[in-house]
């Protein structure tokens, strides 16, 4: 019997119906036929223009050397965690969206660079096309007729993205194969959709059920962990071009400098220096420069000892009682972890520009991105902390250090959450998700609402029959939604304080977590 994706409220017109479903198959085709490209443009007009007087000023005067010495602030000492408790999964599923929403393959830029004129290489939306590409049709090398092609782990039975003889990934979006958590989690889309396949899909009706998951858990779960449900229910209370986000056309949305290169990069400082994959892994770092420490670039057949457990970095899902908590991710703040503070980027080491954090600033400022001040005070929002330059200070620090003033770290805040929170509601409604969309009829290991944790999982669940959607999709407040067993015995806790990291002492044998109990300095 085949699967329908979500229960339909309308009789007449059910949800798995021939008609409906060959509209799809035919607004597929057109879609990969037709794709507009998204072009890169700004929420905030920058310089003096006659049509539009209410522009601010670019953030450019620094020099490289200035921006480096405020790069250099950054490297982390001692890691603090997440206030709220928001677990690892969300950083990685974070760089996810991130690289189905922007692709921008501008060459880290040497002087001033009109935005306008850049393309977006994603079509930004949350569409998956970072995953699909353009269907069986245009991107065949994904596919095995309706499924994607799986490769096979160094087991030589657990599943792996699938690869060429070299190690490289074949994908559409060769950044999702950056690291062995994100190659992972692109994995769980690959198999969820080959899950419904074989469960008698037809592919349009399997992708719109994948895409349609992934739509409910950014919207209900993802974005609430990161700027707060006041903040996302502030911004779906305003149509569309209401606020400071103007996506122009629906085919092809424009994508915001403002959100690409700052605000939604805050996601570099929730990544800790190291990870437990598995329960027998250690703590791994994410990159090394030492050829001689484990780390967790991709590029290469997933090893057996590196295979995900996905219940370490999503609380949601079930743990034994004897088990530890799911790992929990940094406070977002002004620091960047030791094992992403340096990138492995060849023959970069030796000017400085493999630092992540320069290269950041350094792209904004060509960019003419405005300081954080002057947005703050476009918004109507108070200016947190003192300027770092005299002429302000970098959005993208600014977005960390008012994260770090306002909430503690837990989330993003007025300026930061705004910008996200705008641009990802008006996306999500251009693709028509709403706050009373239905939860999905997948799986739900979780217990509760419908979580990330159970869309990465549902490939492994026995197959059940359709259940009734969820009858509140989103629970008001202003934290993010957890299931009603989040906080028992067993599953994550937290103290009121901050905590310590304990993940950089890496020297000492054992699993290495933000634990809750004490600390580690440096």
């Amino acid at each position: 019997m085949t699967l329908s994706p979500f229960a339909s409220q309308n009789p007449q017109a059910p949800v798995d119906s021939p008609a409906l479903w060959a509209v799809l198959a035919w607004v597929r085709r057109r879609t990969e036929e037709a794709q507009l490209p998204s072009s890169f443009g700004r929420m905030f007009p920058v310089g003096e223009t006659s049509y539009n007087p209410a522009t601010l000023p670019p953030l450019n005067q620094q020099t490289n050397q200035q921006l480096a010495d405020l790069a250099q602030t950054m490297l982390e000492g001692a890691a603090i965690a997440n206030p709220k408790g928001t677990t690892a999964g969300i950083t990685f599923f974070g760089q996810f969206i991130d690289h189905d929403l922007t692709l921008d393959t501008e060459p880290q830029p040497t002087d001033t660079v009109d935005v306008d004129g850049l393309v977006n290489g994603r079509t930004f939306a949350f569409d998956l096309d970072s995953v699909y590409g353009g269907g069986p049709k245009k991107s065949p090398q994904l596919y095995d007729g309706d499924k994607f092609l799986i490769g096979t782990a160094t087991d030589g039975v657990s599943p792996d993205l699938p690869r060429n003889p070299d190690g490289s990934a074949i994908l559409v979006e060769a950044r999702n194969d950056e690291n062995l958590i994100i190659a992972q989690i692109h994995l769980s889309f690959l198999r969820l959709h080959n899950s419904l396949i074989d469960q008698g899909m037809s592919f349009d009706e399997a992708r719109r059920t994948v895409v349609d998951a992934y739509r409910y858990v950014v919207l209900n779960d993802y974005l609430p962990q990161i700027v707060g449900q006041a903040a996302v229910d502030e911004a779906l209370s305003r149509p569309i071009k209401a606020g400071f986000y103007d996506p122009g056309s629906k085919e092809a949305p424009m994508t915001p400098v403002e959100f690409s290169a700052a605000a939604f990069r805050f996601g570099h400082s929730q990544v800790r220096n190291a990870y437990n994959i598995n329960d027998t892994s250690g703590g791994v770092r994410v990159f090394s420069l030492d050829p001689t420490v484990p780390d967790l670039r991709g590029g290469r057949q997933l090893p057996e000892n590196l295979i995900i457990d996905f219940n370490n970095f999503f609380s949601e899902l079930p743990r034994g009682t004897d088990d530890d908590p799911a790992l929990i991710g940094r406070a977002i703040d002004t620091k960047i972890s030791p094992s992403l503070f340096e990138l492995p980027i060849p023959g970069a080491e030796a000017s400085g520009s493999n630092v992540l954090a320069f290269r950041n600033l350094v792209r904004a400022k060509f960019y003419d991105v405005p300081s954080g001040e002057s947005i703050a005070e476009a918004m109507d929002v108070p200016v947190v902390g003192d300027p770092v330059f005299p002429e302000g200070t970098p959005l993208w620090y600014y977005v960390l250090r008012e994260a770090e003033v306002t909430t503690g770290g837990a989330e993003l805040g007025p300026v930061g959450g705004g910008i996200v929170a705008e641009v990802f509601v008006d996306l999500l409604r251009l693709d028509g998700t709403t706050s009373k969309s239905q939860a999905p009829n997948l799986p739900d290991v979780s217990g509760g609402d419908f979580r990330i944790g159970d869309l990465l999982v549902a490939a492994d669940q026995p197959q059940e029959e359709p259940q009734p959607p969820a009858e509140k999709p989103c629970r008001g407040g202003d934290r993010p939604i957890l299931d009603r067993d989040h906080d028992r015995s067993g599953r994550h806790r937290l103290h009121q304080a901050l905590h310590r990291a304990d993940d950089f002492a890496l020297q000492h044998p054992g699993p290495h977590r933000l634990d809750q109990h004490h600390s580690v300095e440096v």
